[in-house]
């Protein structure tokens, strides 16, 4: 199916293809007053059977080779000893709770992920007290660049006794998956010296992700997240990062401007789970020591966002303590379905407390997307314009999609998608001939109408 703009201005003519169809489940519900949750079910703590149990937390999740690991923080490995920045695997992705370490030391301490270096070794030698320690923690998570290669954004800490806690800054790691282990082992390389310092936002230590060829990166500044990016291939390269100003993407870190506020941790990520105007999705907790897990939703993955309370967490081993390190898994649970997996830590002697959390959800909708990268921008601006007049006079919905740009019409049925192009046609001057077999279509899958030869012709107003 295709419609053909007349000559534009330039005397050209200008394609806007229908390009794919589909049918979504019914997605969970995000109104005004924000998502409206229906229950939530506590799975317990994250601890294989036949694994001791150390004291935990952090519990970020990540994916390398295919493999699902869980990143944690300080770990208390009863008598053999406290270690930092740990990681277990995830042998199977339907029992998210069953999880192992790789390797533990002769005293059955668990291995760090990111070890210490000589300088360190030497500097923790000659500290005034020896149980001064140097923790690296990953708040923001491991990105996979390319296949089995992944980066991390660790702030490394000086902890004194006493609770003294100095912040050096963020560095950053190469993670790999060791090729020669079977067992999903994972090795580690780290750059030399730091790339933020105390003093700056904290990129990459408060979550990360990838989107297209590039790495996102939000940091913390005192009450204030800011974000950066750059590209997959340049994560080492500090010259080539671009700092969000509010309004594009500069080369001068000091002119980022927040795009969060008052967050301690969280997570930004992509999901299905409250549709295509809303593909961003963000879960974490405030600085407010309430134990309220946050969620947000935007159209952008700059925002702005729209965060609400979800609801108070609870601990197991101290229900009423503050409960902190919220974070999503959406590897673990359908979000089709308005399903998401949710974790979030509980202090000495706790651990990381998974929860699968369900979302009232919409009926099910038919939809219908017109490609406008092809043509102009006025011709695209105009359609765009024109779709959002008809949205607020009528029941149709519209959604403007970018990367490539599209725009999407949204029905109830395949009648009321039919409807809403004609009505298109009839408010935009377009004539619309479809001369392709309709295709059945899958759940949550869109049909390229390919393989077929359909001519339609439109007449399209002044403003096109």
């Amino acid at each position: 199916m295709s419609i053909f703009g007349s000559p534009n201005r330039c005397g050209s003519q200008v394609p806007l293809d229908i390009v794919q169809r589909g049918y979504d489940d019914g997605l969970a519900k995000w109104v005004p007053d924000g998502p409206c949750l229906d229950h939530v079910q506590v799975l317990g703590y994250v601890n294989a059977p036949d694994e001791p149990f150390f004291s935990r937390d952090i519990g970020r999740s990540f994916q390398l080779s295919g493999r699902t690991y869980y990143l944690f923080g300080d770990t208390f490995c009863n008598d053999a000893g406290i270690s930092n920045n740990t990681v277990q695997l995830v042998p199977d992705r339907n029992r998210p709770k069953n999880a192992y370490y790789l390797q533990r030391d002769r005293k059955g301490c668990v291995v760090p992920l990111i070890a210490l270096n000589s300088d360190e070794q030497k500097f923790l030698k000659a500290a005034a007290n020896e149980k001064t320690r140097i923790a690296f923690w990953c708040f923001g998570g491991i990105v996979e660049v390319t296949p089995g290669i992944g980066w991390t954004w660790y702030q490394k800490h000086i902890i004194s006794p006493g609770g003294h806690d100095e912040l050096s800054g963020v560095g950053i790691a190469r993670i790999s998956h060791n090729k020669s282990s079977l067992s999903g082992e994972l090795s580690c390389a780290r750059m030399p010296g730091l790339m933020f310092g105390p003093g700056q936002p904290l990129f990459g230590s408060f979550s990360a992700l990838v989107e297209d060829d590039r790495v996102y990166l939000w940091g913390q500044q005192d009450t204030d997240v800011f974000l950066a990016r750059v590209r997959k291939e340049h994560c080492h390269q500090l010259f080539q990062y671009e700092f969000w100003n509010g309004s594009t993407y500069v080369s001068e870190m000091e002119k980022a401007m927040p795009v969060l506020q008052g967050f301690q941790q969280g997570q930004v990520f992509k999901s299905e789970l409250f549709g295509f105007r809303l593909p961003w999705v963000f879960v974490g907790v405030t600085k407010w020591a309430d134990s309220m897990v946050m969620i947000g939703a935007a159209s952008s993955i700059e925002g702005p966002w729209d965060i609400r309370p979800l609801f108070r967490a609870e601990g197991i081993i101290k229900r009423e303590a503050y409960q902190y390190c919220m974070y999503a898994h959406p590897w673990g649970a359908n979000a089709q379905q308005g399903q998401l997996l949710v974790s979030w830590c509980d202090p000495w002697p706790g651990g990381v407390i998974l929860a699968k959390v369900t979302f009232d959800t919409h009926p099910g909708t038919h939809w219908a997307t017109i490609a406008l990268d092809s043509c102009s921008e006025q011709v695209a601006y105009s359609v765009t314009n024109r779709a959002a007049e008809i949205s607020r006079s009528s029941n149709l919905r519209f959604a403007e999609l970018a990367n490539p740009r599209r725009l999407r019409l949204f029905g109830t049925d395949e009648r009321a998608v039919e409807g809403g192009l004609n009505m298109m046609r009839h408010h935009m001057g377009l004539v619309i001939k479809d001369e392709a077999s309709q295709a059945q279509v899958g759940r949550r899958r869109g049909s390229s109408l390919t393989g077929f030869l359909a001519k339609v012709f439109s007449r399209v107003g002044r403003e096109l």
